[in-house]
């Protein structure tokens, strides 16, 4: 579904020793040190929500305006995960997900909007996902990662301006509970939020929102 080349938006690791620091993804706290094959399995979720934003666009309220998202949503066994790394090239890489290999697809779909007036009508959402279930037991750890391949086309009828944008992102199966830093909970939620600047350029992140979206 998703081709062309795939932008990754993690910190690849040139050399993956026993223990190793990585960057934090989306809701995860600070750097942190790979405990490899740490058993969690209190922190997958049963199912989880999709939830993709149109955050901003110039022509929200121009007939003609339109987006279109084709998603994949995997999960990536830890393992798989870092033998992915070390085979990549040193300084960095645009892998695909099919270099992901034992990767287990959660979901996967495809919606174009046409009424982009609010923030809700440009929200796409996809609840209620299996999400440990599929996961087998073993494969339950801290460092293994979910996986979004996406691939974007968006249409603004006020700049005139067709945008389009394909990669992956990648983000931990818990989160940092909002209450106490100290504690991780199973993550609920991935999010993708897009914003098109009066130029015509496209921002893109995995952060949740700061728009208050109806669900």
């Amino acid at each position: 579904m998703i081709k062309g080349i795939l932008t990754i938006f993690f910190l690849v690791v040139s050399a993956i020793p026993s223990s190793v620091a990585i960057k934090p993804a989306q809701g995860a706290r600070g750097n942190r040190t790979r405990e490899p094959n740490l058993y969690v399995p209190n922190l997958y979720a049963d199912k989880i929500d999709f939830i993709a934003t149109l955050v901003d666009l110039p022509g929200s309220k121009k007939k003609g305006s339109y987006w279109e998202l084709s998603y994949q949503l995997f999960f990536v066994p830890e393992e798989k995960y870092y033998e992915t790394l070390q085979r990549l090239p040193r300084g960095g890489s645009n892998p695909t997900p099919e270099e992901f290999s034992g990767r287990i697809l959660l979901a996967e779909g495809r919606q174009k909007k046409t009424r982009l007036e609010t923030p809700t009508e440009r929200t796409i959402t996809l609840t209620g996902v299996s999400f440990k279930q599929k996961v087998p037991d073993a494969q339950r750890t801290k460092f293994a990662y979910v996986m979004t391949g996406y691939a974007v086309k968006i249409f603004d009828a006020e700049l005139n301006t067709t945008v389009y944008h394909s990669g992956i992102f990648l983000t931990e199966p818990y989160e940092t509970n909002p209450n106490d830093e100290k504690q991780d909970i199973a993550r609920k939620s991935i999010y993708l939020s897009f914003r098109v600047t009066p130029n015509g350029t496209l921002n893109r992140s995995q952060l949740r929102p700061k728009t208050t979206i109806s669900q």
